[in-house]
């Protein structure tokens, strides 16, 4: 069994690397009628309805943001191998249904970005491992790289002040990211840091909870977040509402009439690419209406 896992995962990191050398993404099931959400993992790009899921693309991603029926994601060609930046920002267009046109709009990213958000006309990767918003034009033109907190200070023998962004949205006129927090000293918890429209550090806000992910406003003014750790979502109004007892929830999506969440259990990182995971679909009320399987934990969500 270990031999036929190494050789899955050698397999994986070969194929993942040629379309990396390639600039080629493939689309394996492009059809998107019938579903409700797209969820991304680290074992490809899931479509999701209330009943069921498929995979419509094979990889390892982190963000994915819509725009109409314009899609940017983050995807690590690398994998597990830290030795090169082989991150990149993918646009995909949505036309009648079908996810169409695959274009890599810039390589050489750093593995571990998470969260992509398209703010004031600009796409924006969160490179979580050198703390810092890195800025494209919607065709991949580099327009800049921002640094909203102080430079990771490294004393030799630890890191200090790494925050792991993992998270970023616009909230009014503000730029909100997530401080996940969760390699510092316990007991942080997450916090919001707030960005004014030059990106300086306005305000830094702590949150209730512990190794936070998602910045998801509702519509009504209320901004969610997963407290991951505790398997709980939690509002910017004070309320909590409890998903799992024995997994982590990551992965926020609103639609009309349903509220998509990511759940998946916990693992060390080198091997959360093998972690299972399922969405939890609830009314608008947040009543739980049914669980769906997932063969990859869950990163992020957006509704289609």
């Amino acid at each position: 069994m270990a031999s036929t896992l190494l050789d899955e995962r050698q397999l994986r990191a070969a194929l993942a690397r040629d379309k990396y050398d390639r600039r080629e993404f493939r689309i394996t099931d492009s059809a998107l009628a019938g579903f409700d959400w797209l969820v991304a993992s680290p074992q490809g790009i899931f479509a999701v309805s209330k009943e069921h899921a498929k995979t419509v693309s094979h990889g390892w991603f982190f963000g994915l943001w819509r725009d109409g029926d314009t899609l940017y994601l983050f995807e690590n060609c690398a994998h597990r191998n830290h030795a090169e930046a082989m991150g990149r920002l993918v646009r995909i267009t949505i036309v009648d249904g079908h996810l169409t046109a695959p274009l890599v709009l810039a390589n050489g990213l750093d593995n571990n970005c998470h969260q992509v958000a398209l703010i004031d006309g600009l796409v924006c990767v969160v490179d979580t491992a050198n703390q810092a918003i890195r800025r494209f034009t919607t065709d991949g033109t580099p327009v800049d790289v921002r640094h909203p907190l102080p430079p990771i200070q490294d004393t030799g023998d630890s890191i200090t002040d790494y925050h792991h962004i993992n998270a970023i949205a616009k909230i009014g006129q503000r730029i909100a990211i997530m401080l996940h927090n969760g390699r510092l000293p316990p007991p942080a918890t997450s916090e919001l840091a707030w960005l004014d429209a030059t990106w300086t550090l306005s305000e830094r806000q702590k949150l209730p909870g512990h190794s936070c992910h998602d910045i998801v406003e509702d519509g009504n003014g209320v901004l969610w977040h997963c407290d991951s750790m505790a398997g709980d979502l939690i509002g910017s109004d004070g309320t909590r509402i409890h998903i799992s007892d024995d997994l982590m929830t990551r992965g926020i999506a609103f639609s009309d009439d349903a509220i998509l969440i990511g759940t998946s259990t916990f693992g060390p990182r080198h091997l959360r690419h093998k972690l299972r995971g399922a969405v939890v679909v609830l009314d608008r009320s947040f009543a739980r209406q049914t669980v769906i399987d997932l063969p990859g934990a869950p990163t992020d969500i957006i509704a289609l």
